[in-house]
């Protein structure tokens, strides 16, 4: 059964101070995150995610919204049962992947899902929009962040769901025009960015 997800990371940005939503990648960064009240939803990558089992129970209880890009970490396989574990047990929100049946399989679970689309070239772009079922995808991840001020205006209308933005963002200035071009918030690995 598909469960209707009731948009966990634009309620927590909404409610947060800050429209970044920092990158995870040990256990120090994700410590980190604690002193930073402004900020209220982390995406983790490219970790083992057993590494952080006593800091999930706290993020949980913090309120911090935790998603998982699904196609980058270790130690969970994109399955019904690896969904299953991540929603119930390590209390994860979400899930980002490029892959449409990951996507599906974490739907069902009850997990928020979010799909990301790399905007490399136009014939990349339009094969990964047409990947895109709205009936799974809650949030679109465009990647590169850059390319959002260009690209969100002809989205809208055949894809009218929210937009985040990921990579490529090295500065302020970067996040700020992806704000304000309609992105709902911007995804970035460096924590002189997260605040």
């Amino acid at each position: 059964m598909i469960i209707q997800s009731s948009r966990f990371l634009l309620d927590s940005l909404a409610r947060g101070r800050s429209k970044t939503i920092p990158v995870i990648e040990n256990r120090v960064q994700f410590a980190h995150v604690f002193d930073m009240p402004q900020i209220s939803a982390v995406v983790l990558r490219h970790c083992n995610l057993f590494e952080f089992a006593a800091l999930f129970e706290r993020a949980h209880r913090r309120g911090l919204t935790v998603y998982v890009n699904i196609d980058h970490i270790e130690g969970i396989h994109a399955d019904p049962a690896g969904f299953s574990y991540l929603a119930q047990q390590l209390h994860i929100v979400g899930v980002i992947s490029s892959n449409p049946r990951s996507l599906f399989l974490a739907k069902q679970v009850g997990l928020e899902t979010i799909q990301r689309i790399f905007a490399a070239d136009s014939t990349g772009l339009h094969t990964a929009l047409e990947s895109v079922d709205m009936a799974t995808v809650d949030l679109l991840d465009i990647s590169p962040a850059l390319v959002i001020p260009h690209l969100l205006p002809f989205l809208e209308e055949p894809l009218p769901l929210p937009v985040i933005g990921s990579g490529l963002i090295h500065t302020q200035q970067q996040v700020q025009e992806a704000l304000r071009a309609g992105a709902a918030g911007v995804i970035v690995t460096r924590s002189d960015l997260w605040p």
